[in-house]
């Protein structure tokens, strides 16, 4: 995607274009979010740096260096929100769950252009992308809920709201509560918008900005954006090196071993929930098997291939289940950071009768995910719902989490009564959705922070 440049379109008088950022955008991008602090500040992440030293030139240039980095790969697209010639905003879509074709959506524009529907137009312009060429099935866009702006435009677009996320982005210097919103192909056919209308040749803007018949930038003189110095090639180096420092230090840390859990709870004697062993090799299986066969579906990881391909042979299913067996327990070596998360065994009486599994959620919620399942004819709801406490209560204050979501079928109230009475919250409804099941079908999204 790194290369994606989309129209100029034509909207009302104005030419609307979508290209990678580049290293001379910095003093035009630097003029608009510090003049519109007041208008983009409470929505963005919050940061310990101060407004000015989060626009640097540094800062410029690894955002550069890491979008170029993402969309090489064809994790996200990065886009500069062009409006007739003349840098206005950015716009991004990230692939959050390629398995399912789910995006996320994320955008910003000049105070100077808002309200003229430039930057609906730029998303209907990507979203049409990403449904036709990529076949993503769900664009996804958490706004916060005081963005009234941001809330009309995915409202004209079609979008459709799915959940009300409490506490799930530190924004603005506090945790607030975010909506989400979903859009698919069929909500965007059922907008009826307007098709989008390519521009005359003749009007696409080469190298200058457009500076007759235009209608933007109205607070700029003509010939600032050529007049631009960029970003100098020492800093353009100091940040790749950065980068990449950060980038091995991440990766190391996920391989942090961390310690044994065994977590004890009154209401369960001769119950215990604790890091998988290699003992468990057996009952693993045995589960596994059972509960593929059963549902036909389980806990999904990027890093393990838990479904069997048909026509393996019995063999072949033995060699995957062994190897999955040996990366799981790899990976229970270092907890929660680890690139399958953190894996708890509900023991009762010496036998594997149920699981917890905390991951990186691939929702927009800046959560760790929860998936849970017993053995019901080992495991009373009233002790699961204990044991999903302890599990919580050990979360929140040992691993640092700060909030947990858990995405349950339409239609399983066994689990649904469990995680409500450990305290989870129901925050709306997401359709045709792929839970950590695998399963593709309406999922109610429950919340604790």
């Amino acid at each position: 995607m790194s290369s994606l440049t989309f129209g100029p379109i034509r909207h009302g008088d104005s030419l609307v274009r979508l290209r990678p950022p580049r290293l001379s955008d910095f003093d035009r991008w630097r003029e608009i979010r510090l003049r519109d602090r007041a208008w983009i500040e409470p929505h963005w992440g919050t940061s310990p740096l101060s407004w000015e030293q989060r626009h640097t030139p540094r800062i410029w240039a690894r955002e550069c260096l890491v979008a170029r980095a993402d969309m090489r790969a064809g994790r996200r697209f990065v886009g500069v929100i062009e409006v007739d010639g003349w840098f206005a905003g950015q716009i991004e879509y990230t692939i959050i769950d390629a398995d399912s074709g789910t995006a996320e959506a994320s955008a910003w524009i000049d105070a100077g252009a808002a309200g003229r529907g430039l930057i609906g137009r730029a998303l209907l312009l990507l979203c049409d992308y990403m449904f036709r060429v990529h076949g993503v099935a769900r664009v996804l866009a958490p706004v916060s809920v005081d963005n009234d702006p941001a809330l009309r435009c995915l409202r004209g677009l079609g979008f459709r709201h799915e959940a009300t996320m409490v506490r799930a982005y530190d924004a603005g210097g506090a945790r607030k509560d975010h909506t989400l919103w979903a859009l698919t192909p069929a909500d965007l056919a059922a907008a009826q918008l307007p098709p989008l209308v390519p521009a005359d040749p003749a009007d696409v803007p080469v190298v200058e900005p457009r500076t007759s018949r235009s209608t933007y930038p109205p607070s700029t003189a003509p010939g600032a954006v050529a007049a631009s110095t960029g970003v100098p090639r020492a800093v353009v180096a100091l940040a790749a090196l950065r980068w990449s420092v950060w980038s091995v230090r991440e990766k190391l840390r996920r391989y942090r071993p961390a310690g044994p859990v065994a977590l004890i709870f009154p209401e369960g004697p001769n119950t215990v929930v604790r890091t998988l062993t290699r003992m468990d090799r057996a009952q693993w299986s045995r589960v596994r098997r059972t509960r593929v066969t059963a549902t036909s579906s389980f806990p999904r990881s990027r890093q393990e291939g838990l479904r069997t391909e048909e026509g393996s042979s019995a063999g072949q299913d033995r060699s995957k289940s062994r190897a999955q067996w040996y990366r799981t327990l790899w990976h229970t070596r270092f907890g929660l950071r680890s690139p399958s998360g953190l894996r708890l065994v509900l023991d009762v009486n010496g036998t594997y009768a149920g699981e917890f599994h905390l991951y990186d959620s691939p929702l927009p919620c800046q959560a760790t995910g929860l998936y849970t399942w017993v053995d019901p004819l080992r495991v009373e709801p009233e002790l699961w719902a204990a044991a999903l406490r302890s599990v919580v209560e050990h979360a929140f204050a040992e691993l640092g989490v700060r909030r947990m979501a858990a995405e349950i079928p339409v239609g399983d109230t066994v689990t649904a009564a469990v995680v409500a009475a450990a305290g989870f919250a129901h925050e709306g409804l997401l359709r045709a959705h792929r839970g950590p099941s695998g399963l593709c079908a309406d999922h109610d999204l429950w919340g604790l922070t």
